[in-house]
């Protein structure tokens, strides 16, 4: 069983759709044939997003997401994955693509690092991005809009 929980933590005026933020989720963890998972997902923004990443990984700086796995053991993927509206919001912009596009390429990304992928080497995060255009390329639904 899958379980996915969203959380809006943002000031930022925008709309999600719930369901379709958990069937993309769903979908990766089942391509990555995960088939037991409880993930929250917490849209947040950037100083709270950013004091996470300082406090967890003494690194200072904006971050558009980051994913903590909560569980000890292999039977249940257990984690929470925080996104920074705002930053997706200014990537958006300066990589030329949607807020929709943009949101879903994080969000891709924070659950393949709950999964274990890395990206800290050049050829981690190559791969990661492999992955993360894969997972796009099968998802073309709007799943958010900025108002």
């Amino acid at each position: 069983m899958i379980q996915i929980k969203i959380f809006n933590d943002c000031l930022l005026s925008f709309s999600y759709y719930k369901e379709q933020i958990e069937k993309l989720s769903k979908q990766i963890l089942i391509l990555e044939k995960c088939n037991k998972a409880k993930i929250s997902i917490i849209l947040s923004n950037r100083e709270y997003v950013s004091k996470l990443k300082k406090e967890y990984f003494k690194i200072n700086v904006f971050t558009d997401v980051i994913a903590f796995n909560l569980g000890d053991n292999n039977d249940c993927l257990d984690g929470e994955v925080y996104i920074s509206i705002e930053d997706v919001l200014e990537n958006a912009k300066i990589y030329s693509t949607s807020f929709n596009k943009e949101f879903m390429r994080v969000l891709i990304h924070g659950i393949l690092h709950l999964l274990g992928y890395k990206d800290d080497q050049d050829d981690e995060k190559k791969y990661m991005n492999n992955l993360e255009k894969k997972y796009l390329s099968l998802f073309d639904k709007e799943i958010i809009l900025i108002k």
